[in-house]
């Protein structure tokens, strides 16, 4: 029973942050959200931050179960509106690591392990290229659009189709190779 309490409590927390940033998360209206005693938070996460760094982990979970699906599949996901909430408290928790330090090493490690992910697919499809460096720019420029696109700054049609330009351009026998 308490892996379904710790995912119902992070769910709670995605919808929180996805609503009111990181800034306005308060610990009391995530487990009003969850339905869940505040002390049970504290329980599975220590503190305030830990639930942020755990939310940042388990918004990241999304993108590993996609990334069977393959490169393509796998940042296009990150650009649908099933992924709002989830694409919001990336780059809300991504924001806020600028004046939280305690935050920028989960942000790190976060960034990492979505780059691996990345390049690994990128590496399948096409092993001719630096599909390390391809993966750091397609992962930067699915961050970028997704903000412009939460910001309301870009439609998410133009987002989508700029990505899959990208992805074409990385994979193309013109793209800098290894």
């Amino acid at each position: 029973m308490a892996p379904d309490r710790r995912r119902l409590i992070l769910d709670a927390a995605i919808s929180v942050i996805a609503q009111h940033g990181v800034r306005g998360l308060r610990v009391e209206t995530v487990a009003a959200e969850a339905g869940v005693a505040v002390s049970l938070i504290y329980y599975y996460f220590g503190s305030r931050n830990g639930l942020v760094g755990a939310t940042l982990d388990h918004a990241n979970e999304r993108a590993a179960r996609v990334a069977e699906a393959g490169l393509r599949a796998t940042l296009l996901a990150e650009l649908d509106e099933s992924a709002r909430g989830v694409s919001a408290v990336w780059g809300e928790i991504q924001a806020s690591a600028v004046f939280q330090p305690a935050l920028q090493e989960k942000v790190r490690e976060a960034t990492a392990a979505w780059v691996d992910l990345v390049a690994t697919a990128a590496a399948a499809e096409a092993p001719e290229i630096d599909a390390r460096a391809a993966a750091e720019r397609l992962t930067a420029l699915v961050d970028g659009l997704a903000a412009r696109w939460l910001a309301g700054a870009l439609e998410l049609d133009r987002a989508r189709g700029l990505l899959q330009s990208a992805i074409d351009a990385e994979l193309s026998a013109n793209a800098p190779t290894k």
